[in-house]
Parts: structure tokens; C-alpha cells; sequence
């Protein structure tokens, strides 16, 4: 599929699952796929709500993962792929006091907005707003926690709960039964595949 063909959901999974990793928005001084790219629209305004609003509706209907994860980014990852990004990255590093603050009290309490997390856990206030932000982002970059929904503008608020318990048991069943190093050649194999990278080493380029 080519840039500014994808005018549907149905195409934007169709993207997603032939790629196995794109990003929502580009990454710059990449050719990194991402589905704002590839979305058709007259204004960029048109093409950043049908990306974001696909995203979402495919995530919330476990059709993908959503999670930030090349470089940082916020990731769309098909369930192909998620098993073996799951076996590589989940717990590969020890979280600090607040990821580890948020993950005890979504485990404890269930589905959380990023509101209620900051007020429970007293990490309100520009000060303690980083601390929080890179939290949420190493319990994502290891495979911790999900967005299983999005308040609508302006405030799009995410709520968040633990990955284990949004995305489907089967998934978490075939990272279970492969190995590290058949993960990564599948990752492998499907990146040259949809020729995201041109030679395996590349990879680590992406996902280190």
C-alpha cells in the first residue's frame, strides 16, 4: 500500500498487520512506516484524525497493540508480531520507584485514567509531570501496561491497565512457548518482508 492510499479502518489494519510495526506519526530522518503517513486526506488536520481515531478504534477492539515503543513513539504492533515483541521486551529492565508506584496500583485497582494515576499516586504538578511521563514510558517500552481507551478532544486523556490483562490470553500463551532468538527472527524476517529494513542488523536500529 502506498503513501495517502489507506481511506478505511478495514486498510488501515491492512497496513498494520503487513508491516507488523508502525508508528501513528513519522519519525524524523526516518522512512520509518507510520500511518499518518500512508492516510489519505486534503488537510493534515483530516489525515491526523483518521489516523489517530483509527488507532484507537483498533486498539480498544484488541485488533493491535498501541503502546510507545519505536523510538519512542507511539506504536501500532499487529498481533502477528506482538507475541515476539512481548518475549523480548517485557521486564527486560528494572522500573523505577514511579513505573513501579503505577503498575502496583493498576494491579491492585484495575483500569485507571492518566488523571486518577497522577492524583492517587501524588505526582500532580510540573515537578513531579516528569517523573510521571517517563514512568508511563519505561512501563510501556517493557511491555508493562496498555491504552485500552482515550477521552475524545480536547483532553484525551488515556486510561491504562496492565497488558496482561487487556490484550488476548492466546498471545501471551505463544510468547510463552517460543524462544528469545526465534522472536527476534521473526521480527526479523517480517521487517525485511514489508522491506522496513534492508539487512537483519538493521533491526537493532529500531528496536534495541
Amino acid at each position: 500500500m502506498q503513501e495517502d492510499m489507506i481511506h478505511t479502518e478495514k486498510e488501515a489494519l491492512a497496513f498494520i498487520e503487513k508491516h507488523g510495526l508502525v508508528t501513528l506519526f513519522p519519525i524524523k530522518d526516518t522512512h520509518f512506516p507510520s500511518l499518518y503517513g500512508a492516510t489519505a486526506g486534503k488537510s493534515k488536520e483530516e489525515k491526523f484524525e483518521k489516523a489517530w481515531a483509527w488507532s484507537d478504534n483498533l486498539a480498544q477492539q484488541k485488533k493491535i497493540y498501541y503502546g510507545k515503543l519505536v523510538g519512542k513513539q507511539v506504536t501500532l504492533v499487529s498481533l502477528e508480531i506482538f507475541p515476539h515483541i512481548f518475549k523480548l521486551y517485557h521486564n527486560r529492565e528494572e522500573l523505577n520507584e514511579p513505573a513501579r508506584r503505577i503498575l502496583n496500583y493498576l494491579t491492585q485497582h484495575g483500569a485507571t485514567s492518566t488523571t486518577n494515576l497522577r492524583k492517587e499516586l501524588k505526582l500532580m504538578g510540573k515537578e513531579q509531570k516528569s517523573k510521571f511521563t517517563k514512568a508511563l514510558e519505561q512501563l510501556q517500552l517493557n511491555l508493562f501496561i496498555a491504552v485500552v481507551d482515550r477521552e475524545k478532544s480536547p483532553k484525551m486523556t488515556y486510561t491504562w491497565d496492565l497488558i496482561e490483562r487487556w490484550m488476548p490470553k492466546d498471545l501471551f500463551k505463544k510468547a510463552g512457548s517460543t524462544t528469545q532468538i526465534v522472536a527476534r527472527e521473526s521480527i526479523v524476517k517480517k521487517m525485511l518482508e514489508s522491506k522496513v529494513i534492508s539487512r537483519p542488523e538493521d533491526l537493532k536500529k529500531i528496536l534495541p
